[in-house]
């Protein structure tokens, strides 16, 4: 690598150590950094604009409106509820109800939307029947990863990932989903023997006041939750039937956005500015332009030439290292940045190997995704999860989080490492 390389490798490794910290905000760091890259010359306005997958901001924007919009109407609390009450009260039952409702959730949602949603939930629900919440909370934060491992637009790293490599929403049903609920089941039963002591703390007074509660009334305008799950209804058909129709997830995420601001009569200024999570797209538009300055100064070569070498037996034997060396990384390095850096890594593997695209990229997607459980690096829910946590009196510690987060990752990476051999031999 030239001094170009290096420098541009120098302002992506500073920015990743400031996010590390926590001393720099996310998006202050990745700006800076993409900032400094475009000043320094590492790369031209034409290659800036290149650099940025208008697919997956799109995408972005227009679930974040949708969700904004649904949010309104209870819904997702009333489904939270309505579970758990069907459970009587006792602690395991509890815990699975809210794990498969996150885990639902998160499918479809972004995963710090679904924790912003179901952790309030789960707090009052634990103060109503008396039992600590931390195992629900750890529960959670892991069910949103893993949910949102299972399909093209549950989570950040599969809509880059998805995007550059050319999967369709059916593509990560067909595969990835499968994959995400066994890990789901697995890691629920891991938690459930963890937390048996605290799951067991139930009386009898506790099912007669969780039966009082009313999840009608949670529900608060049924318009428009009408009008809402109507569109999304649409614009799911929409993600499925991607290739027959030949229309970007972006393009049908914004379409439903659009028509749902219209047909609902929402102050759409008031959603635009309070329900897109503006910092985070500034955040990916600066991961693109950073990996562009990465791309354009021969780092991702670099990069992809030494992981070849590595693992260069077998295809399978490169799948399974670009898992495991993924799922480690993004237990310290954000799973979005890394799948916007590497999915490009994978691309130069595939392309200078000869080796299969396909079972690369979906092997990147597992690591990426499932290694965010390990700590508050990994993914943005967790740090979120643990900030409401201590808002509501319950600390977890970032070293609590990672004992039992890279547990966690382990029982992932282990499933995922025969998914990854299935996925190699059936290509």
């Amino acid at each position: 690598m030239d001094i170009r390389a290096w420098a541009a490798l120098s302002i992506f490794v500073g920015v990743i150590v400031a996010i590390a910290s926590g001393k720099v905000k996310s998006t202050t760091a990745t700006l800076l950094g993409a900032s400094v890259m475009a000043l320094s010359g590492l790369l031209s306005g034409d290659q800036i604009v290149a650099a940025i997958d208008h697919n997956t901001v799109g995408l972005l924007v227009g679930m974040m409106i949708v969700v904004g919009i649904l949010s309104k109407c209870g819904v997702f609390q009333y489904i939270a509820v309505k579970a758990v009450k069907v459970t009587g009260g006792r602690g395991s039952l509890i815990l699975w109800s809210i794990s498969f409702i996150t885990v639902i959730l998160s499918a479809f949602l972004d995963n710090v939307t679904t924790i912003l949603l179901v952790t309030p939930v789960v707090l009052s629900l634990c103060d109503l029947i008396g039992l600590k919440p931390l195992p629900f909370l750890m529960m959670e934060s892991f069910a949103s990863t893993i949910g949102g491992t299972g399909t093209l637009i549950g989570d950040p790293p599969n809509m880059i990932i998805g995007s550059i490599a050319g999967l369709s929403f059916n593509d990560f049903i067909r595969v990835m989903t499968p994959v995400a609920l066994i890990v789901w089941g697995s890691v629920t039963l891991y938690l459930e023997r963890c937390y048996r002591a605290e799951l067991s703390a139930v009386n009898a007074e506790a099912t007669a006041r969780l039966n009082q509660v009313d999840e009608s009334k949670l529900i608060t305008d049924r318009r428009l939750m009408a009008k809402a799950l109507l569109v999304i209804f649409f614009v799911l058909v929409a993600f499925v039937l991607q290739k027959q129709i030949d229309v970007e997830p972006s393009v049908s995420a914004l379409t439903a956005a659009a028509v749902l601001l219209i047909i609902t009569g929402v102050d759409d200024a008031t959603i635009i500015r309070d329900e897109v999570g503006w910092t985070t797209i500034i955040y990916f538009v600066s991961l693109f332009v950073m990996g562009g300055g990465l791309r354009a100064t021969g780092v991702i070569t670099a990069m992809a030439h030494g992981i070849a070498t590595l693992f260069s037996g077998s295809p399978l034997a490169m799948a399974l290292g670009i898992l495991w060396v993924s799922g480690i990384a993004c237990v310290f390095i954000n799973s979005a940045a890394f799948a916007a850096i590497f999915v490009y890594v994978v691309a130069e593997i595939a392309s200078a190997t000869g080796m299969p695209a396909t079972p690369l990229y979906w092997a990147l997607a597992l690591g990426a995704c499932l290694g965010g459980s390990g700590s508050y690096l990994g993914a943005a829910a967790n740090a979120v999860m643990a900030d409401l946590a201590v808002k509501n009196n319950v600390g977890i510690s970032f070293g609590y989080f990672m004992r039992i987060g890279l547990r966690v990752v382990l029982i992932s990476l282990v499933i995922s490492s025969a998914a990854v051999y299935v996925i190699c031999k059936l290509s």
